[in-house]
């Protein structure tokens, strides 16, 4: 079994540019692997985007160049936990134990990261030809984690 975070590896995720390479790279070695990997990946990437779905990291403003503060709406927050896990296993870890590190990922820039949610699947889909079954797999939706979301 290919290992979830050696394919994720990790990124500094400062800017566009490092997050397009990030998910080159992941692309590049979900490309060579069976339709059960990439299947096992994608319920693993769920899973990780599940487990740091809470109000708390929901509630990171998006600031902007201007200095601007508006609220992460769900797709932003989404795409932020995305973010999250291109940084790697590491930085995943410090936010979901302690929220520590998640604001930077709330950047609109790091909404590019929106694409690792795709990756995994057109490559299951290139090889065989039919739609990935996500029935029974972690919702990513925002606020599905009940125990993150509870006062």
């Amino acid at each position: 079994m290919t290992d979830f975070w050696k394919v994720i590896g990790s990124s500094s995720v400062q800017d566009e540019s490092e997050i397009d390479s990030a998910l080159e790279r992941i692309s590049g070695q979900l490309s060579v692997m069976a339709p059960e990997a990439l299947a096992r990946f994608v319920e693993r990437l769920r899973e990780s985007l599940y487990r740091i779905d809470r109000r708390d990291l929901a509630e990171v403003p998006v600031v902007l160049a201007n200095g601007l503060q508006l609220p992460q709406t769900s797709d932003h927050f989404l795409y932020a936990r995305c973010a999250c896990i291109l940084a790697g296993e590491r930085a995943y870890g410090d936010v979901l134990s302690s929220g520590v590190g998640f604001d930077r990922f709330v950047a609109p820039f790091a909404q590019e990261a929106e694409g690792l949610l795709y990756l995994a699947s057109e490559h299951y889909e290139r090889k065989t030809a039919s739609r990935m079954n996500v029935e029974g797999y972690f919702s990513i939706e925002s606020r599905s984690n009940i125990q993150g979301w509870v006062d």
